[in-house]
């Protein structure tokens, strides 16, 4: 948890300080509960879809499962880029700031506090596109309805990183309100592929972007048209392979 502020918390070889009896100790059973937590939401969520299964049919189940894998990919997306990019990026540019006026020396409370909240946060945040998609899904707000917010949301971007970030410089809002911006576009994207039946669709997009929603037949149906093509390839390809060999001998 040190890594991303190298060795810049204090002069006493990088690391935090503690300035009461038992901050180090409240420290680390915040740090304890915190990867309990994270360690168990894999089971929650599993015991959660265990009870709602014998409620949907078979493309719901296949659509729920793949659901919650893309939001256990997104948050560790958002929590790794907070982890590699955002927080030594950041860091850096605060640890430094005062160089030759004062010296860093940072409590440890303080320092989990602002690593835990920013890899969490960011994580929450990189669940935008899939809300997004979820949204025009059940036919709440269709891609219409997000495309008339897009003029508002880099403003709205910066107003959201600053309220995640604990500090007001340009440096750490911009790193979190960047990623906003280009997340509500992939999440724009999404939604409108989620709604292959309005108007405007083209067929070849409906049959590719709804690719974990086609139905076992229809898979079925595109699996044999492929090993068809490819039987009659290869026999088109050993019909010429012994033409052109008697024709050269």
């Amino acid at each position: 948890m040190f890594a991303p502020a190298g060795e810049a918390l204090s002069p006493y070889g990088g690391l935090p300080i503690f300035t009461g009896p038992t901050e180090m100790f409240g420290a680390a059973v915040h740090l304890a509960i915190m990867g309990g937590v994270i360690a168990a939401f894999p089971v929650l969520t599993f015991t959660v879809y265990q009870l709602l299964s014998p409620l949907l049919n078979h493309q719901q189940r296949r659509f729920a499962i793949i659901f919650l894998l893309a939001i256990l990919v997104c948050f560790v997306g958002g929590g790794a880029f907070a982890y590699f990019v955002m927080l030594p990026t950041g860091l850096k540019f605060l640890m430094h700031f005062g160089d030759g006026i004062a010296v860093p020396v940072i409590r440890i409370t303080e320092y989990m506090s602002l690593v835990t909240a920013l890899i969490f946060w960011l994580g929450v945040v990189f669940e935008l596109p899939l809300a997004m998609f979820l949204l025009a899904k059940l036919r709440i707000v269709s891609h219409r309805g997000f495309r008339k917010f897009r003029r508002y949301v880099p403003a709205a971007a910066f107003v959201l990183s600053a309220i995640i970030t604990p500090t007001f410089d340009v440096v750490n809002q911009t790193l979190v309100a960047v990623p906003i911006i280009v997340l509500f576009e992939v999440g724009l994207f999404l939604s409108w592929l989620a709604r292959p039946k309005e108007k405007g669709h083209r067929t070849v997009v409906r049959r590719l972007l709804i690719v974990f929603m086609v139905p076992p037949r229809m898979a079925r149906r595109g699996w044999t048209w492929f090993t068809g093509r490819c039987l009659r390839l290869w026999r088109w390809w050993v019909l010429g392979k012994t033409l052109l060999d008697r024709y050269w001998r």
